[in-house]
């Protein structure tokens, strides 16, 4: 029977050897694979699993890939970039968090008072929350928010139809 230590011993070096495997992939893309001179980035055969990974990176990580790939690119394109990959786009990672309901009532809303003055717009809000509080139960909320597939739809249908509907009855 192997002993305690042996078998830790080789679990660590797993963990070692697949993160040297998955940091090695990361860097071999962002500084040392081959460019398309015609397609730029998006010829590389790496760029796909390069982005998910990068994705991942702390966000010092990511940015000398972004920046690493994206210089090289200028090389290769003459001064020129592609769009940058998903992982380097401005802003990426800086998204709050929010619930699916939330979303979907900030995505509705904004739909609903674009246009309106702010003392119609805070009209539109009070109206959409009186008929969410009588349209789905705190529980429906939490259902969306787990993602319950048999709660969703009445949900997402109610905030549409509370917004659309408080829309018409403030700005007439």
């Amino acid at each position: 029977m192997a002993s305690l230590g042996k078998v830790a011993g080789i679990a660590a070096l797993a963990v070692v050897a697949f993160a040297g495997l998955v940091g090695g992939k990361w860097y071999h893309t962002a500084a040392l694979e081959k460019i398309d001179p015609q397609e730029g980035i998006y010829g590389m055969a790496g760029l796909e699993i390069w982005i998910d990974l990068n994705a991942r990176m702390p966000a010092a990580l990511r940015t000398w890939g972004c920046d690493t790939l994206r210089a090289r690119e200028r090389e290769v394109l003459g001064g020129q970039n592609s769009l940058p990959p998903y992982s380097c786009q401005p802003g990426f990672g800086e998204m709050a968090d929010k619930t699916a309901y939330q979303s979907t009532v900030d995505a509705n809303l904004a739909q609903a008072v674009a246009g309106l003055d702010a003392a119609k717009a805070e009209a539109v809000k009070a109206c959409f929350e009186a008929k969410m509080a009588a349209a789905v139960t705190p529980e429906e909320v939490q259902a969306m928010n787990d993602f319950d597939q048999a709660v969703m739809s009445k949900v997402v249908l109610a905030i549409s139809d509370s917004a659309r509907t408080c829309k018409d009855e403030v700005a007439g």
